[in-house]
């Protein structure tokens, strides 16, 4: 019925609200498309896994296996990864704190931690034994 209604009058591509409704729908619907783009990009650029020289060599071995390289390529392969994992620069040591320069030693260094605070349980209050007398009704003394 509203069918009816909205083509009996005249073409509706000659109403301005119909044609700025469309216009505005596709501009939201390209936007979106761009917004979900661009997320599904930084999903997989943050997403991608760091592997290791022991991942390589796995990735490898299942290429070997699947026919993908040769044993002469995978030999060599092997060969770069394990000379790869020899020679990793060991981890740097922490360095020292600078000396002062007058001297004088760290105050930090020669005070004494304090303890630790000793934590004293306390008892929950005891309940009375009986309960109190009730007070004397008014007007009596």
């Amino acid at each position: 019925m509203w069918s009816h209604i909205l083509f009996a009058a005249d073409n509706p591509l000659d109403r301005p609200e119909i044609i700025y409704g469309f216009a505005g729908l596709v501009v939201a619907l390209l936007a979106g498309a761009f917004a979900i783009s661009l997320a599904d990009k930084w999903r997989k650029r943050t997403a991608a896994p760091v592997r290791g020289d022991e991942d390589l060599l796995t990735t490898y071995r299942d290429m070997y296996e699947h026919g993908e390289i040769t044993e002469a390529e995978y030999a060599e392969l092997r060969r770069k990864a394990a000379d790869k994992v020899k020679n990793a620069p060991a981890p740097a040591p922490a360095a020292a704190p600078a000396p002062d320069p007058t001297g004088r030693p760290d105050p930090a260094k020669l005070a004494v931690p304090a303890p630790p605070a000793r934590v004293i349980p306390r008892d929950p209050p005891v309940p009375p034994a009986a309960p109190p007398d009730p007070p004397p009704p008014p007007g009596t003394s």
